[in-house]
């Protein structure tokens, strides 16, 4: 998997993932109560972080680059949010009590395959019930997927790897994701073609997408969904 260390180069430069949030945050915002806590995996220079901060939420960021976290804690910082950025891998987390809202955005994709379901056991536990997942992945429609150019390689039917750099990409099957979240609303859900886009002044770039908005049931209403399936 990408270390902190890759990204510490590219962060230099401003708003290397783009400057404003996912449309989907704000579209779903209203589920977040006031002082809602909020999780941002890979929290990157703050796009998704800072103006959940800005509306009064309180935010915890994670990234592996302490050039990230160092960006967006200085915002916070001036600012006086509270949002704090921590350089910490995710499966190092100890969140104390679930969050009302957790952000995972774009990591999926950079994981190995053996890591897709733990972190999505993760994601079930830090949600509180009643709260809100964001998660965004790649999928197998995805333009580069049937023809990965070196120096990726074929790892299995959903996974990539790099051996020179040691990085992963892992595709969802069209749908699969919803599988990993049984009983759990879904709010939002797209798979398709993203839209041409640049990093910084990299190339042009089109990827296949996941998007997924999901709330986690209230253990009660899920009892009764699980009575019902089992009937």
């Amino acid at each position: 998997m990408s270390t902190g260390r890759d990204y510490d180069d590219i962060y230099r430069t401003p708003d290397w993932f783009g400057a404003d949030p996912h449309p989907l945050l704000e579209t779903f915002a209203e589920r977040l109560p006031d002082g809602a806590r909020v999780l941002d995996i890979g929290v990157g220079q703050g796009r998704h972080a800072l103006p959940l901060a800005r509306r009064g939420c309180r935010v915890t960021g994670l990234d592996l680059s302490s050039t990230a976290v160092a960006q967006v804690n200085g915002v916070a910082a001036a600012e006086g949010l509270d949002c704090t950025a921590r350089q910490e891998d995710v499966f190092a987390h100890q969140p104390g009590e679930p969050y009302d809202g957790v952000l995972c955005c774009g990591l999926f994709q950079m994981l190995p395959s053996t890591r897709v379901t733990p972190l999505t056991e993760l994601l079930k536990d830090w949600v509180r019930p009643g709260g809100t997942l964001w998660a965004t992945a790649w999928h197998t429609g995805d333009p580069g997927f049937d023809n990965p150019v070196a120096p990726w390689k074929s790892v299995g039917p959903r996974a990539r790897h790099d051996p020179r750099g040691d990085r992963h990409l892992f595709y969802f099957h069209p749908d699969e994701i919803l599988d990993f979240f049984p009983g759990w609303q879904v709010l939002h859900h797209h798979e398709g073609l993203g839209p041409v886009h640049h990093h910084g002044d990299g190339p042009a770039e089109q990827h296949g997408v996941v998007e997924v908005v999901l709330g986690r049931p209230i253990k009660p209403m899920l009892d009764v969904w699980t009575r019902l399936a089992g009937s």
